[in-house]
């Protein structure tokens, strides 16, 4: 399918309820994920054999989740997604890369102090500033290359060069190296991460999908714990710059099992140029379609809990509450246990249920930036946010069920490729955001400025549906 063909409900919508509401109700992966180049029905409706269709007690549920509410009792059953050997093995290259950079976040710190000792905490700032700007301006280029060099090359060079740069760790001996490799780190991941993203909805069908985004977010949170534990065993026994090494073990295991998927075996390799997505492509196609700006939306309330947890919550542990080290750990635990419970969650429930978390985790957010801002006290802090890493990976989920239910896979590398880098745009903003106004205004005060935010967010999204 060429991006001429694209279906009208991508790009023209009389009313945003057409454009967010208009899904195939086929639950096959011919339609919704583009496996098969059969078109969609007419105006992108339809109701699957065996009648899933929505009720009228839960359409304002729909009209707010942008996804088709189904019937659970009468679709049919998914099958395993870990008998899909092409998910497997891609999934498994993508924990390993997970696990990987763990080590060598770890050990990029403890690289950073002994070069310039106590003022590591600004080398990271610029290293994290470095990742940011990279991604953000790079990103949007990674489906052209992924045209180009087809998506299993593309993967495999990403890993291949991301194994020689992190390698060069372990002989840096000044702070400008540790910039330079961090640039040419983040290049390639730049690239590697929307190009991987982009693939999955072809491997599986829509009613598995919300599920392998499900294990994803949990072996992202997994990776965060046994990261930094398989650091600490490493360091004990042969100092922290062989984490580097590891790391590099792992980026090319990664590549080697992406090579043997399936998937990719008899596909075309490359694209004619003039078959190709215009170069900002995705850009525009996030910036004009609704449902794919409902999935920015997401992203950007994202970045306010998430950048103000990141940054905030070591001042408000150790400086207001004057507790010990382990209390941030388990408050930070805290935030990670409910972002796998809601992935488990989310992954194994109906689409009602799913739908209906959607709708509450906007104001879930909310509530728990004001709660920040008013209460005090440690197991507050606990239970509020379990909450934010709860509402956090449900939208996070739901954005990428969007990004893939309304691109063609022609250009879902090149739509992947501009959400990734818009989303960090917000990432860029809301971090230094955070740590500026927690220093000035103190935890409280910064929690009710990022509460305003949430609340602007959920108010933009109204005020577009309505201009719409």
């Amino acid at each position: 399918m060429s991006i001429g063909d694209l279906p009208e409900r991508l790009h023209q919508a009389k009313s945003p309820e057409s454009a967010m509401l208009s899904l195939p109700g086929d639950q096959t992966p011919g339609n919704w994920f583009g496996n098969s180049s059969a078109p969609p029905p007419p105006g992108g409706g339809g109701v699957p054999p065996g009648g899933c269709q929505c009720t009228l007690a839960v359409e304002f549920v729909r009209r707010w989740s942008a996804l088709p509410v189904t019937s659970s009792t009468s679709c049919p059953r998914p099958e395993s997604l870990w008998r899909n050997p092409s998910f497997v093995r891609l999934f498994t290259a993508h924990a390993c890369n997970l696990i990987g950079s763990s080590l060598t976040a770890v050990a990029l710190g403890l690289l950073a102090h002994e070069l310039v000792g106590a003022s590591v905490a600004e080398v990271m700032g610029i290293t994290l500033a470095i990742r940011i700007a990279v991604v953000v301006f790079v990103s949007p280029f990674a489906g052209r290359l992924a045209d180009y060099l087809g998506q299993r090359r593309t993967l495999v060079a990403a890993d291949m060069i991301r194994a020689l740069v992190v390698v060069g760790f372990l002989w840096v001996e000044a702070i400008w190296q540790i910039y330079l490799l961090a640039f040419l780190l983040n290049l390639a991941a730049s690239v590697f991460t929307p190009v991987y993203k982009a693939i999955i909805p072809g491997l599986v069908s829509q009613t598995l999908y919300p599920r392998a985004l499900s294990y994803g977010s949990i072996a992202y949170d997994l990776a965060n714990i046994a990261g930094p534990a398989l650091a600490g065993l490493i360091i004990a026994f042969l100092g922290f710059r062989a984490n580097f090494a590891a790391n590099g073990i792992t980026f090319l295991l990664s590549a080697c099992l992406i090579f043997g998927v399936p998937y990719f075996r008899g596909r075309a390799r490359n694209r004619a140029p003039a078959d190709s997505p215009a170069l900002l492509h995705g850009v525009r196609a996030m910036l004009s379609r609704p449902s794919l700006r409902l999935a920015l939306l997401f992203s950007l309330q994202i970045s306010i809990i998430s950048g103000f947890v990141l940054v905030a919550t070591i001042d408000y542990v150790k400086n207001e509450l004057a507790l010990p080290d382990a209390f941030y750990a388990w408050a930070m635990f805290a935030y990670g246990v409910g972002s796998v419970a809601a992935a488990l969650s989310y992954g194994n429930a109906g689409p009602r249920s799913r739908n209906l978390g959607i709708t509450a985790a906007p104001p879930v957010i909310l509530g728990v930036l004001l709660a920040a801002g008013l209460a005090t006290g440690f197991p507050w802090l606990v239970a509020a946010w379990i909450l934010a890493g709860a509402a956090q990976v449900v939208l996070g989920i739901r954005g990428n069920e969007l990004l893939a239910a309304y691109s063609a896979p022609d250009e879902r590398p090149h739509i992947y490729a501009a959400h990734f880098s818009l989303s960090h745009a917000g990432w860029g903003v809301t971090y230094p955001l955070a740590g500026f106004t927690t220093a000035a205004w103190g935890f409280h005060g910064a929690a009710l400025l990022f509460a305003s935010l949430s609340a602007i967010v959920m108010g933009l999204r109204l005020c577009l549906r309505a201009w719409q």
